[in-house]
């Protein structure tokens, strides 16, 4: 193997290292179970849930799609008790998603993963880090 074959292998290594890297900051896009949130809202039935987050497909008065890189469709229920959350301010409805569909990802939580009823929806994915070789997973704040 010569010198500069072993060089452009070291590069790219580093450089799909680089990529791997960035690229949940560019489309997070999953499900990750809570155990233990630091709210509590009306429709939840213990302190933890389902968090999905991806960028929107469709979405409507009545139900929201989420989509992914790998073809999957997660449909979740909207209705009056739902939270929707732009940025810090709670709104009072799903309006405001259509901005940033196709833009980035969304987080949506329901009780569990056999509960499709929306209770919170994020204008922003969550948090995703690690920490002592441990993923690190936060949800966005809760609005106010």
């Amino acid at each position: 193997m010569t010198k500069s074959y072993r060089n452009l292998r070291h590069f790219l290594f580093l450089l799909l290292l680089a990529l791997s890297v960035s690229s949940p900051a560019i489309a997070q896009q999953g499900q990750y179970h809570v155990a233990n949130t630091p709210f509590a809202l009306p429709g939840m039935t213990s302190h933890g849930g389902l968090a999905t987050y991806s960028p929107i497909k469709e979405i409507n008065g009545e139900m929201i799609q989420l989509r992914s890189d790998d073809g999957v469709v997660y449909t979740f229920a909207l209705s009056a008790q739902t939270v929707y959350c732009q940025g810090d301010k709670k709104v009072s409805d799903w309006t405001y998603l259509k901005n940033v569909k196709k833009k980035r990802s969304i987080t949506v939580m329901t009780n569990s993963d056999k509960d499709t009823k929306a209770l919170v929806i994020w204008d922003r994915g969550p948090s995703i880090s690690t920490l002592d070789g441990l993923l690190v997973f936060d949800l966005p704040p809760v609005c106010q």
